[in-house]
């Protein structure tokens, strides 16, 4: 019996959500940051798309793979056995990362004094953010201090902008802070110097050798698609889905798609969103169920089976419900499905 059940279910969830990969493009998008060396951020399965669909195509192209905590950098490590890795926040217990070569963040005091002897970290500096990281010089020089007499290597250096996208004169302010904590580095340390993101590659920052990256190497990567399960009329006035939700204004047929809020579709995109079935948009009817949404179909041939592009575009879908492609796409990480690499 339980092996009849997850054949099952296996075979019904084949049969119609799918999670779709592009390499091409994901190779198109690397590309763009190829005057500098890159670290490739995979935190939260590389944002949603999944670490092992992602790092095996960029895994030498790459300088760095970037993560947000020590769980994730083993996975990475078992994957790219050969790869450098650095955590981006904060390492709890920096034996794991001696045990697996992995590099770290230190931000305070507090954590160089719990780094330990033979480790790599790169200085992580708050040039305005107010997240992690130095913010004072005299900070940063007495937890050097610290590191090297632990017999710490101190592999890089680095920051994050937190508006290059909306903001240029808050830009140019952390640029400064990042410069002034950059010069007051001892004379004979040369760590690393890296920024982020993505689109910092369009700044001259001529201190940066690296360049972190996220949004700019997924962007337009991912879509999901799924299928009609049914397809049905109803009559004007008729109820579509839970809290009456949507009433309907006329006659209408709508379709059924199998993938809910549990697999990412936010209830944000009911009545708001439309998805593409044979290319033609189809706006979402009622409220979005935990485990499928109703389209309406009535001014588009469709039949039971036939393909629904639910994320085509990571930044239409985040215009609608007003967030950022980042959580559109993590959204979708416990997608109830199949992943295909194209």
């Amino acid at each position: 019996m339980s092996n009849f059940y997850f054949v099952a279910f296996n075979l019904n969830m084949r049969e119609f959500n799918e999670r779709i990969i592009d390499s091409k493009r994901l190779l198109e998008n690397l590309e763009r940051f190829s005057r500098l060396k890159v670290c490739a951020m995979v935190k939260a399965e590389a944002y949603g798309l999944g670490m092992e669909y992602i790092i095996p195509f960029v895994e030498d192209k790459v300088e760095y793979f970037g993560v947000a905590n020590v769980a994730e950098a083993i996975k990475v490590r078992h994957l790219a056995p050969n790869s450098k890795i650095l955590v981006c926040g904060k390492c709890y217990d920096p034996s794991f990362c001696l045990a697996y070569d992995i590099e770290y963040q230190v931000g305070s005091v507090k954590e160089a004094m719990f780094a330990q002897k033979n480790g790599k970290v790169h200085l992580k500096i708050d040039s305005g953010m107010n997240r992690l990281g130095f913010c004072r010089q005299s900070e940063m020089l007495e937890a050097i201090d610290i590191l090297r007499e632990k017999g710490v290597d101190i592999t890089g250096v680095y920051t994050h902008f937190s508006t290059l996208d909306c903001d240029e004169e808050y830009f140019s302010f952390q640029l400064a802070n990042f410069r002034r904590m950059l010069s007051a580095l001892p004379k004979g340390l040369r760590p690393l110097v890296h920024i982020g993101g993505s689109y910092a590659i369009d700044k001259d920052i001529p201190e940066a050798q690296m360049i972190r990256i996220g949004k700019g190497l997924y962007n337009g990567v991912m879509k999901v698609h799924s299928r009609l399960i049914q397809v049905r009329k109803v009559k004007k006035g008729a109820r579509v889905g839970y809290a009456n939700g949507f009433i309907a204004p006329k006659d209408m047929r709508i379709g059924i798609v199998p993938i809910g809020y549990a697999d990412g579709m936010d209830r944000g995109l009911a009545n708001n969103y439309d998805c593409l079935v044979g290319g033609h948009k189809c706006r979402i009817c009622g409220n979005v169920c935990m485990d499928m949404f109703m389209l309406d179909l009535t001014d588009v041939k469709a039949k039971e089976g036939d393909e629904v592009e639910v994320m085509y575009n990571e930044a239409v879908m985040a215009e609608a419900i007003g967030t950022s492609p980042y959580e559109i796409t993590t959204n979708f990480l416990p997608m109830r499905g199949v992943t295909k690499v194209k």
